[in-house]
């Protein structure tokens, strides 16, 4: 009995799971950026709230792209992905409810997830293969 290779055609798990982890975090991202442009008030939070709209739609569109074995997509999501996290983390510093906070932390640690697991060996040699 030989083992036979795997089809490298054949999506990894891991690629999967990074995608359904950014697709998550685009979701709540343009969710909290509704939230922000429901608060009203000075034009830096309509500007925080758009920029976090277009974010979580970006998002999701790269993600989508890198599940088509398209690895620039994915490295566009993974830097997106970043800098999203940090402006979330920038925006916790102007004050934001315990609840505010809870849901921005889930969607910065799946938005780390998907890019850290998109960056794994598996998931790099996938992306490769297509070329």
């Amino acid at each position: 009995m030989s083992a036979t290779p795997p089809n490298p055609s054949t999506r990894p798990r891991i690629v999967d799971i990074a995608f359904w982890c950014w697709v998550s975090g685009a979701v709540l991202t343009a969710a909290l950026g509704m939230l922000t442009l429901s608060q009203g008030g000075h034009p830096f939070i309509y500007a925080a709230g758009g920029l976090l709209i277009a974010a979580g739609l970006g998002q999701g569109y790269l993600a989508g792209r890198a599940r088509g074995r398209e690895g620039k997509f994915a490295g566009a999501a993974v830097g997106l992905a970043m800098a999203s996290v940090a402006f979330l983390a920038l925006l916790l510093l102007f004050g934001a409810g315990a609840v505010v906070i809870c849901i921005v932390a889930v969607t910065m640690a799946l938005l780390i997830a998907g890019s850290v697991l998109v960056q794994r060996g598996v998931a790099q040699e996938w992306f490769e293969g297509a070329s």
